[in-house]
């Protein structure tokens, strides 16, 4: 697994198509996260599918600020807020799932937005597998991800996936490093945005 390390994604990794695995944590991985969706979002005008696994949908939209951007331009898969007991949001941006959610449950929404009339959708978003990892075994995370993976290349997608963690020689790294295009690892700089 070749890691390289950057401050920032660079612009022809996010082409259609590419699949990305970024390691950021802490402040970077913040900065970082909230900057793709905006790049993708509001600078490229792309739409896209968010898989939340550790922000409630309230967080989400602190972290995001949801309401710059254009309508109905992003579509998250929410996995947490259910276990929170939080004030949901009636957003139609939002798809609520049980906590913690099945990973066939999250593959048949995001099925469903690449299904769905007019949908436009050409990007897709995990913050973090870190917190898919907590409750989900290797196999069944390697089984996931190569199903995604794979259905998200016929479309011709950008994936990008966030880890938070040291990226470990495991089996869910190396299942994933071996099908997708780069690996970034990054790191606070001097100049950064």
């Amino acid at each position: 697994m070749e890691i390289k390390k950057v401050e920032e994604i660079p612009d022809p990794a996010l082409r259609p198509g590419a699949q990305v695995l970024v390691f950021a944590s802490g402040e970077v991985y913040i900065r970082s996260f909230t900057g793709i969706l905006e790049r993708l979002v509001t600078d490229q005008g792309r739409k896209g599918i968010l898989i939340s696994t550790q922000w409630s949908a309230n967080a989400l939209m602190r972290k995001i600020s949801l309401s710059k951007m254009p309508r109905n331009s992003l579509k998250v898969i929410d996995t947490v807020s259910l276990s929170l007991g939080s004030g949901l949001t009636s957003m139609e941006e939002f798809i609520f799932l049980t906590t913690p959610a099945s990973l066939e449950s999250i593959l048949a929404e995001v099925e469903r937005g690449l299904r769905s009339e007019g949908s436009e959708y050409n990007f897709l978003v995990i913050d973090s597998i870190t917190h898919l990892k907590r409750h989900h075994t290797d196999g069944e995370l390697c089984e996931f991800f190569h199903l995604l993976l794979n259905r998200l290349l016929e479309e011709q997608f950008l994936v990008m996936l966030f880890e938070q963690e040291k990226l470990e020689d495991d089996n869910v790294s190396r299942m994933i490093s071996s099908m997708i295009d780069q690996t970034f690892e990054l790191a606070p700089g001097g100049g950064g945005k």
